[in-house]
């Protein structure tokens, strides 16, 4: 099979949508945990 046809194969399986499926998944939960990092090490502010 050559290329094209393994693109062909490849997006009318819906492996396309999945695959960004998933990697929008990953960016959301790292961008979780970053959050978390930078929250969790901030200075405490006590009110005066």
């Amino acid at each position: 099979m050559d290329e094209r046809g393994l693109w062909e194969l490849f997006c009318k399986t819906g492996l396309p949508a999945v695959w960004l499926a998933l990697a929008g998944e990953r960016e959301e939960r790292s961008r979780q945990w970053e959050e978390l990092a930078k929250t969790a090490f901030q200075p405490r502010m006590e009110e005066v």
